[in-house]
């Protein structure tokens, strides 16, 4: 049964939801564009819930201070660098060991970003699905960041596939993008199959 909460990072309170599973094996799950109406409440975020459910593990989405009923104000993708950072740190608090990321588009951004405070945290590699390189610059992203999946729609055009490859090779553990044909970059009709190659990709995590 979904849990409804609040969880703190720094002076704000994020609204959440956390859909039990294996207590040892947590993600967070984390939203697309504030500016331009994404939320927790999002077909993407919630295929990413099925696909980690699916897998046996917890996840926790939230809204990025500024949602919904999370406190705060947008912060330009930094402080919500530190607000999938106070998630993370929240799930190990409940007793989470093994946790990671999965970030949809501008969350896909933010949790790159963010790879050296989870690298702290030792999270395990992130999960990016359609990051949007065409819309936000990936440039300052560490190359030591950890990203062990990376799916994008064939006919995304904020995520499209040559520049998900450009930016899995620029890791120094590259990683190749799985591109899923006619799908564009919010995934309509085929959120069953993004959430079957999630949950293929969280199975595998130890």
């Amino acid at each position: 049964m979904e849990e409804k909460l609040f969880i703190p990072s720094g002076e704000v309170r994020l609204e959440a939801v956390l859909v039990p599973g294996d207590p040892k094996r947590a993600a967070v799950v984390t939203h697309p564009h504030p500016l331009y109406g994404g939320s927790m409440h999002n077909n993407v975020v919630e295929a990413a819930v099925q696909g980690l459910s699916r897998a046996g593990w917890t996840s926790l989405r939230f809204n990025f201070r500024g949602v919904g009923r999370s406190t705060g104000r947008h912060g330009q993708g930094l402080a919500e660098q530190e607000d999938v950072a106070a998630a993370i740190d929240f799930l190990k608090k409940r007793g989470a060991e093994t946790t990671t990321v999965a970030g949809y588009s501008f969350g896909a951004w933010v949790a790159a970003l963010a790879w050296p405070r989870l690298a702290e945290l030792l999270v395990r590699p992130l999960a990016l699905i359609a990051p949007p390189a065409a819309f936000l610059s990936f440039e300052d992203i560490d190359p030591r960041a950890e990203i062990g999946l990376i799916v994008c729609g064939r006919q995304d055009d904020i995520a499209p596939p040559d520049l998900a490859e450009a930016l899995g090779q620029r890791l120094d553990r590259p990683v190749r993008p799985i591109v899923l044909p006619g799908a564009d970059h919010f995934f309509g009709g085929r959120e069953t199959e993004l959430a079957a190659i999630l949950a293929d990709y969280f199975r595998e995590i130890v």
